[in-house]
């Protein structure tokens, strides 16, 4: 296991655009304070930097996994409503 160095594990963080890989990332750093390798300061800055990239990449998956047959009905119920 690589030594944890916050600047470097927080750019990794902010780099990493695929949901599993953060998730893992976030269970090594669970993993690493519950062994005591690192503290409850490490742990927060941490969570501070993947939770809203999780967050963030769920909703793009959301409206990315919307069906063209739920956007356009959508669309035709706003244009009733007008």
């Amino acid at each position: 296991m690589e030594p944890f160095d916050l600047i470097e594990f927080q750019q990794k963080a902010r780099e990493t655009t695929d949901p599993k890989k953060l998730f893992e990332l976030w269970e090594d750093c669970c993993r690493r304070y519950e062994r005591n390798e690192i503290g409850r300061y490490e742990l927060d800055e941490m969570k501070d930097v993947i939770w809203p990239n999780l967050q963030a990449l769920a909703s793009l998956k959301r409206i990315i996994n919307e069906t063209p047959a739920d956007v356009s009905s959508r669309s035709n119920k706003k244009r009733k409503i007008s």
